[in-house]
């Protein structure tokens, strides 16, 4: 019996989008981008992909991701992050452990934020 031929297979997929109305508490683990437009409570670990913390989202977690784009609020812990962006008008509260971060006028920082290469 062959195999499947995988070469070339590839897709991408649009984010997954958690609404306005949703709230979550506990972990969320996710193998594709995540726009959290809702609030979460717990854990997130999406590495490998983009989170985006829309402008009424509202996050309090530990965090696990390639980049990470907040718009709304996120309080706790970053780690491993190669970008953060905290644009005009997000809170970022906690503690960063990140190759690059970003701060546009108006967005808001206030905690621990560690740019070396290991931790």
């Amino acid at each position: 019996m062959a195999a499947a031929a995988t070469i070339g297979t590839e897709t991408t997929s649009a984010p997954a989008v958690l609404g306005r109305d949703v709230t979550i508490t506990g972990e969320i683990r996710s193998h594709e981008p995540l726009i959290i437009e809702g609030e979460v409570d717990g854990s997130i670990d999406v590495a490998g992909h983009l989170l985006t913390i829309a402008p009424n989202g509202s996050v309090r977690a530990n965090v696990k991701a390639t980049e990470i784009d907040i718009r709304g609020s996120l309080e706790g812990t970053v780690h491993g992050a190669e970008k953060i962006s905290i644009r005009n008008g997000a809170q970022f509260v906690g503690n960063i452990h990140a190759h690059r971060l970003v701060i546009e006028d108006g967005g808001t920082i206030r905690g621990k934020v560690d740019m070396s290469p290991t931790s």
